[in-house]
């Protein structure tokens, strides 16, 4: 049977690691040629292992993403660790817990000295309608290009990366199955995010908001906007992930993902090899 939240929304994790391997394959695969060349931007699968690499930003962890342990044999994991290696990062492991193979994949990772790091919580919710206001003063645009507004400068702005990591995300308004939108304050685009849908479960990613604008309410009225047209678009199982609840990190986006009517659903661990 499917684990359900406390109120009661069941979610199946295998498909909604399955959709988040896509969201993840699909901005690799969106990045122009001469970016990923310069950058060390790699894409690659092992067995059932997906392992995206960026050799000149190495610590930032969801940059530098092995997923699919669970399904993989340890000869999968040793490989793609290694060749992950081989390109000077030490990626981020996380292992979805409850699902056949995930204490096996544990076991190997511990066994070979990857340790536990900061955990990502999984939020889940059914697409009933919001029950929460969304601010008057922000304005929720869905991008059909990729030139309409500066969707890529703003995550990567907001995520703190260099200005060529806008290319992570500047291709994926208009591609099939993605929605991205910007939240405007006075005409200025100042907050983003993105939904990809598949097969009736949508991703909640890539928000980001610019410094001078936070607090305003952008990614409320973003996560507004992104049920109302999951549901519309006949969803049944909407998620969001962000970094676990701990006293010494902001938990702002924590926050606004419950009162948006998600619930908690698990905290995945993230196993990486110290070096």
């Amino acid at each position: 049977m499917a684990p359900e939240t406390n109120r009661g929304v069941r979610y199946d994790p295998a498909a909604l690691d399955l959709v988040e391997r896509r969201f993840w394959r699909e901005i690799w695969q969106s990045m122009p040629h001469e970016v990923t060349s310069e950058h060390g931007v790699e894409l690659r699968e092992f067995g059932a292992l997906q392992v995206t690499l960026t050799r000149d930003l190495p610590q930032v962890p969801i940059l530098n993403l092995v997923l699919g342990a669970p399904e993989a044999s340890a000869a999968d994991l040793e490989y793609a660790l290694a060749w992950a290696e081989e390109h000077g990062v030490s990626p981020c492991v996380p292992v979805t817990p409850g699902l056949p193979g995930s204490a096996r994949a544990e076991q190997w990772l511990q066994g070979n000295g990857f340790e536990h790091g900061y955990a990502w919580m999984k939020f889940v919710r059914d697409p009933h309608p919001p029950r929460f206001p969304a601010a008057a003063d922000v304005e929720v645009v869905e991008l059909a290009a990729a030139d309409e507004e500066p969707f890529g400068m703003i995550a990567a702005t907001g995520f703190g990366m260099p200005a060529w990591g806008a290319d992570f995300f500047a291709h994926l308004p208009g591609r099939d199955g993605w929605s991205c939108y910007v939240a405007s304050i006075e005409g200025q685009a100042q907050a983003c995010a993105a939904m990809l849908i598949e097969d009736g479960v949508a991703e909640f990613g890539i928000a980001a908001t610019l410094e001078e604008a936070r607090g305003r309410g952008c990614q409320t009225a973003l996560l507004h906007r992104r049920i109302s047209d999951a549901a519309e678009a006949g969803c049944r199982t909407l998620f969001v992930e962000t970094g676990e609840r701990v006293p010494e990190r902001p938990s702002a986006s924590y926050r606004n993902i419950l009162k948006a009517g998600f619930e908690e659903a698990y905290l995945r661990p993230n196993r990486q090899r110290r070096r």
